[in-house]
């Protein structure tokens, strides 16, 4: 029984690990590197994983939590940053009040991908987090993913 314990733990192990890994900056390609200060010049504490092919950068704006995904030769796939609620839009607050109100909202992320803003929320409930994604006209979407 215990070799099964730990054959399991080590399965869940390896699929966490494969899913990102940590980067030192020296090794993130330079085109990533300069997407990144390009549009992004003042990026503080910044942090790189990757992820499969693709390079996530972590970092701060003026204090405010930043997220961008890009592929090795440099292009943004995606972008994400956190928002108050103030920020969200009223079709958004609408849809949550209606669909998830025993819901308390939580995290909530702008995201930009191929021209488009989304808003990615986290919603409790009694220590049950459900996370989704709005497009800004506030119908649930599937894609983009919930990005973490």
């Amino acid at each position: 029984m215990k070799k099964i314990l730990v054959g399991f733990a080590f399965v869940g192990a390896s699929v966490i690990a494969a899913q990102a890994q940590d980067v030192a900056a020296k090794d993130v390609p330079q085109a990533v590197s300069a997407a990144l200060t390009q549009k992004y010049a003042n990026a503080t504490d910044l942090e790189w994983e990757k992820h499969g092919e693709n390079y996530e950068a972590d970092f701060d704006v003026d204090r405010i939590d930043h997220a961008a995904m890009i592929d090795p030769s440099g292009k943004i796939l995606m972008t994400r940053r956190d928002i108050m609620k103030k920020d969200l839009p009223e079709a958004i607050t609408t849809a949550i009040a209606q669909q998830y109100k025993d819901m308390r909202l939580d995290d909530m992320e702008q995201v930009e991908k191929d021209g488009k803003t989304y808003y990615q929320v986290e919603l409790d409930q009694k220590g049950q987090d459900k996370k989704v994604v709005f497009s800004a006209d506030g119908k649930e979407v599937t894609e983009p993913a919930y990005w973490d």
